[in-house]
C-alpha cells in the first residue's frame, strides 16, 4: 500500500513548523495530529479518544457499536453513535435528504464498500433497498433500528471525530496545531492548504486561512469504487444510484468538521441546480466544487481564506460563465479525495 501512502498526504501540505506530527490509522484512514513539542502527552490522549470514537461509529470491526447495530438493531446507549445520529438527521433535514445515513443499506448492505471484496448489486436490489432515517429511535438506555436499516457514518463520521478532538485540545487551552483525518482538516491556528490534482502530485491552488479553527472537508467521486469507476461509493439515497455532477467538493467554515463533512457528502450527489442554489444559501460556508468536464466554481470564499491559484501545466477546460448564480469560476481541474478502498488493508 506504499503508493496510497504517498497519494494520501499530498492533499493538503500544511505549514505546521515548530509542530511536532505523529500519524496513525484509525477510522479507516491515516490520521495525523501535529502539535507543538510539549504537548506530546496531549496527542496521545487525542488518538485514544479517536479509538473510542472508533470502537462507536466503526462498521469494519464486527465489535464496535454501529457494527453490532446493523446486525442485531439493537444496542445499550453509546453517547458517541447516539450524538452522531442526532447530528446526522439535522443534516438529512439541512441538506434536503441528499445526506441520509440508512444510506448503508445500499453502500454497506449492497455494494460492502470498506470491505476486501466488493460487489456490484442489480439494479432491482437497488430499487428495493430500504432507506428511512425516521427508522431510528434513541432514549437514554437503548438505540434501536428497523430491521431492514443499514447505518453508513462514514459521511460524517471523520469531520466529528476531528471536532472531538478539536474540543478536548481547545480543553487543554491549546490553540495551535493541525488534526488531519484524510480529506477532513481542522486547523486550530492560521494555517497553508494546498490542493493537489487526483490526475498529478501537482498542486494547482494554495490557500491560506484568514480565521482560526478552520475546518476543511474534501470529497470526491473518484477515489473509492467496486467493480468499476462508475460504481463509486457517492450515492444518491433519493435515486440509488452514483452522483455525476461533480468529480470533488472541498469546503471551508469555522469550527464544524462534522456538518461540512456531512454537506460535502451531500453535494456530491446533488443536482448541480440545487448543489449551487443551497451553497448560495450559507454564506458561512466556502467552497470549491470541480464538475465532471474538470471546470472549477469557488465562492464565499472572502471571509474565510484567500486563496491563490498556481500555475499548472495539464490542460483545463475554459469554462463559461453562467449568470444565474453568484459563484466565481477557474480553470484549474480537480481536487483529490484520499478515502481507502479497505481500512483492513491499510492497516496492513
Amino acid at each position: 500500500m506504499r503508493l496510497l501512502f504517498v497519494f494520501l498526504f499530498p492533499l493538503f501540505l500544511l505549514a505546521h513548523e515548530g509542530l511536532q506530527k505523529r500519524t496513525q490509522v484509525l477510522m479507516g484512514t491515516f490520521v495525523s495530529i501535529s502539535l507543538p513539542q510539549q504537548y506530546n502527552q496531549e496527542i496521545t490522549k487525542s488518538f485514544e479518544l479517536l479509538k473510542r470514537i472508533e470502537d462507536s461509529l466503526s462498521t469494519y470491526d464486527e465489535t464496535a457499536t454501529l457494527a453490532k447495530l446493523n446486525k442485531n438493531h439493537h444496542v445499550k446507549y453509546d453517547p458517541y453513535l447516539a450524538e452522531a445520529i442526532t447530528l446526522s438527521r439535522s443534516y438529512y433535514h439541512q441538506s434536503h435528504g441528499y445526506f441520509d445515513i440508512t444510506i448503508g443499506s445500499i453502500s454497506k448492505k449492497l455494494y460492502h464498500f470498506g470491505e476486501e471484496k466488493t460487489y456490484s448489486p442489480s439494479k432491482q436490489a437497488l430499487r428495493s433497498a430500504h432507506l428511512d432515517i425516521h427508522g431510528i429511535s434513541i432514549d437514554n438506555k437503548q438505540i434501536i433500528t428497523d430491521e431492514n436499516i443499514t447505518i453508513d457514518l462514514g459521511g460524517m463520521g471523520k469531520g466529528y471525530g476531528a471536532d472531538k478532538v478539536a474540543q478536548y485540545l481547545h480543553e487543554q487551552n491549546i490553540t495551535e496545531g493541525i488534526i488531519a483525518l484524510s480529506g477532513d482538516i481542522r486547523c486550530l491556528h492560521r494555517c497553508e492548504v494546498y490542493l493537489q490534482s487526483p490526475y498529478s502530485e501537482q498542486t494547482f491552488a494554495k490557500i491560506k486561512s484568514k480565521k482560526t479553527q478552520l475546518s476543511i472537508s474534501t470529497s470526491g467521486t473518484y477515489r473509492r469504487f467496486a467493480t468499476t469507476k462508475e460504481e463509486h461509493h457517492l450515492i444518491n439515497p433519493k435515486t440509488a444510484s452514483q452522483g455525476r455532477e461533480f468529480v470533488s467538493v472541498s469546503l471551508f467554515t469555522t469550527a464544524n468538521n462534522a456538518k461540512i463533512d456531512a454537506y460535502a457528502t451531500a453535494l456530491s450527489v446533488m443536482p448541480r441546480r440545487e448543489a449551487l442554489a443551497f451553497l448560495k444559501e450559507r454564506e458561512d460556508i466556502g467552497f470549491v466544487l470541480v464538475d465532471r468536464e474538470g471546470k472549477i466554481l469557488y465562492g464565499n470564499l472572502t471571509n474565510l481564506v484567500t486563496i491563490e491559484w498556481l500555475d499548472y501545466k495539464e490542460n483545463p477546460t475554459n469554462p463559461s460563465i453562467t449568470t444565474n448564480n453568484n459563484t466565481k469560476l477557474d480553470t484549474a481541474t480537480s481536487l483529490i479525495h484520499p478515502d481507502t478502498t479497505s481500512p483492513n488493508a491499510i492497516a496492513k
